[in-house]
Parts: structure tokens; C-alpha cells; sequence
């Protein structure tokens, strides 16, 4: 989970932990004396999470379940068709790609370790390798939404402006990767896999022991980077392209009739923007406001309810990569009409329409 718990909310009075340190694997596994200050922590309030699990669970399996799906066959037809092989489309395709490996890595671990009483029971490997994939795809998939906004500004309001080439938006890419596993690398390193042997419960955390100050300067340096910078990318470009869209005008003099249809087009695309900028900032804002009030004070984040509050915000951010396939790429006519072809396609090739949807899904 995104939990960034210190050792003194999690750690029960007088127990000895386990502490086996991400990046330090030659070494034996070090036993840490780690004090408590606070017992009431929200491992403490599993029992109280049970409760909730009949609404819980069938909100994270649908979030799952149209994650995985509704990037799946983005990806599927993009890479099929190809003359979708175009630049804005291969920013689409790793937005659907991060946002598919987010779903299979951030949803289904984030529900199981926060539902089970012992913690988390996937062993060392898997915490690192869990904890380190989460926020690289979420690294990635906001780099990849401010991408698709700075293409389409440059698309739409500079028109006679040389395109990005093929090569240079791999380039790009490359680029967000990378850029995303160096931002990474200081929560892997502070990552630590504890056991809890007397209390019978494991847990993977960020451990930034005696170093608040580096903690909280890169909390909020995430905070800038994952949120209010994309955020502000996203409402400029969008805003300066809705502007441009509005001053266009087509040569000749119009009649009301005639002008009705670039009029209802230019509301669709209005539309169309203030849900692209508004999915991105209500998905994302729960889990960065309870982040904050955490850090700058986690007493104003009720205890008993603490660890609900928090799956409750992850969930809302993790709906955004199910509205991702939706809103940049789904709600377009040429995504919609290549996918028709492509299962057509298919029909004719099996020679049947189930046995058709079976060849896409699998």
C-alpha cells in the first residue's frame, strides 16, 4: 500500500521486528529494537476493515476488471491496425500499457495486504518487486497523460508546426521510463520487508528512519511532480486548445444551418476536455490531500478509521485507469470504428461472432 508508515505506528511495545532492507541482499538480516509511541496503528483496525469487505471487494474486482479489459483491448487495437501506428496513438498505447500493469500490480496486492489480518504474505521478493512496479506505473501514466495534452496543443494550436516524429516520441518514451525509475528509486531503497514474529503479521513499507526531513521533501516533491504539475499542464494545454477550436472559423460566409454542425462539434470537444481534466483531478486528489493531512499531522486523519480512509482513496485513484481507455480512446470515432473492424475481421477469419469475441479476449 501507499501507506509510508514510520516504524512507531505499526511496531507493537517491546517486540523485536525483522527487518530485511531492499538493495542490501549480501548482508544478514539485521533485528532492529523498534520502540512504540503509538499502538493504536491502522494495522490495529483490520477487524474493523472486515466489516466492509461485501462493499469493498466488488468495487476493487470492478476497478480490476475494466482496468484490465478496457486496456487490453486498447493495446490490442492499436497494435493490430496499422495505420493507428501514429505518434499521439503510441503515447495512448503506453498510457493503456502503464495503466494495465498498474491494475494487475496496485489493486489486487493494495486489497489483499490491507484485508489480511497477518499482513503481507507474499513474501520478501514480492514486496520489492510489488512496491517497486506500483508507483513506476503511476509515474508513468501521469508523464504519459501530460505527453498526449503537450502533443495535442502542439497539434491543434501550432497546425503548420513539424510533428513529432515516430523516433523522436520513442525517444520520449524511453525518456519517461527512465525518468520514472530514477523518481522511484529512493522509496525501493527505503522499503523494508518486517517481520513481526511474536505478533504473526508481516508488513512492506518505507521505513525513512531518522530522516523525516528527506522523507517529507520527497512526499511533497512526488506531490508537485505526480499532481500539480501534470494537473496544470493538463488545464493549459486543454483550456488553449478549446480556445483555438473556438476561434476557428471555416472561409465563406455560413447560414445558421450551416454553421450548427462545427457549433455541436466544438461543444463535444469542450465537453470532452473538462472530463479529461476533471477525471485526472478528482481520481487523483483523495489520495494527495489524505497524503498531506497525514504528514503534516496524522491525528487529523481519524484512527480507528485510518487504514478505510486510505483504501477508500486508493480505490478512487485507481478508477482513473479505467477511464483512461475510455476518455482517450473510446469516446473517438476512430478507435471505435477500428475495433468493429478488427472483430468483423475476426469473425469472418473463425467463422463465427463467439468464437470471435473469444479470439480478442484471450
Amino acid at each position: 500500500m501507499e501507506a509510508n508508515l514510520s516504524a512507531a505506528e505499526v511496531t507493537p511495545a517491546g517486540d523485536r521486528a525483522e527487518v530485511e532492507a531492499a538493495g542490501d541482499p549480501v548482508l544478514e538480516v539485521p533485528v532492529l529494537e523498534v520502540p512504540v509511541q503509538n499502538h493504536s496503528s491502522p494495522f490495529a483496525d483490520v477487524a474493523l476493515l472486515q466489516s466492509y469487505k461485501p462493499l469493498i471487494i466488488p468495487c476493487y474486482a470492478l476497478v480490476l476488471l475494466l482496468g484490465v479489459c478496457g486496456n487490453y483491448l486498447l493495446i490490442y487495437v492499436i497494435c493490430r491496425t496499422r495505420k493507428m501506428h501514429t505518434v499521439t496513438n503510441l503515447f495512448i498505447l503506453n498510457l493503456a500499457l502503464s495503466d494495465l500493469l498498474m491494475c494487475v500490480t496496485c489493486v489486487p496486492f493494495t486489497l489483499a495486504y490491507a484485508l489480511n489480518p497477518r499482513g503481507w504474505t507474499f513474501g520478501r521478493s514480492m514486496c520489492y518487486a510489488v512496491f517497486t512496479i506500483q508507483p513506476l506505473t503511476v509515474y508513468v501514466s501521469v508523464f504519459t497523460l501530460t505527453a498526449i495534452a503537450v502533443d495535442r496543443y502542439s497539434a491543434t494550436v501550432h497546425p503548420l508546426k513539424k510533428r513529432t516524429s515516430v523516433a523522436a516520441c520513442a525517444a520520449a518514451l524511453a525518456g519517461i521510463w527512465l525518468v520514472s525509475f530514477a523518481l522511484v528509486a529512493p522509496a525501493v531503497l527505503h522499503t523494508y520487508h518486517v517481520e513481526f514474529r511474536d505478533e504473526g503479521f508481516t508488513i512492506c513499507e518505507e521505513f525513512w528512519i531518522e530522516e523525516e526531513t528527506q522523507r517529507r521533501a520527497y512526499a511533497y516533491g512526488t506531490l508537485l511532480v505526480t499532481y500539480v504539475l501534470p494537473l496544470s499542464a493538463l488545464s493549459v494545454s486543454y483550456v488553449c486548445i478549446t480556445l483555438k477550436l473556438r476561434k476557428c472559423v471555416a472561409p465563406g460566409s455560413r447560414t445558421l444551418r450551416q454553421s450548427a454542425p462545427q457549433q455541436a462539434r466544438r461543444r463535444r470537444i469542450f465537453r470532452l476536455v473538462a472530463l479529461l481534466v476533471s477525471a485526472f483531478a478528482v481520481s487523483w486528489m483523495p489520495i494527495h490531500v489524505f497524503n498531506v493531512l497525514r504528514d503534516i499531522d496524522i491525528n487529523l486523519i481519524n484512527k480507528r478509521h485510518f487504514l478505510l480512509i486510505q483504501l477508500l482513496c486508493h480505490l478512487c485513484a485507481m478508477t482513473s485507469s479505467c477511464c483512461n481507455p475510455v476518455l482517450y480512446a473510446w469516446l473517438h470515432h476512430r478507435f471505435r470504428t477500428e475495433l468493429r473492424k478488427t472483430l468483423s475481421c475476426r469473425r469472418r477469419r473463425v467463422g463465427g461472432a463467439k468464437h470471435c469475441a473469444a479470439t480478442v479476449v484471450l
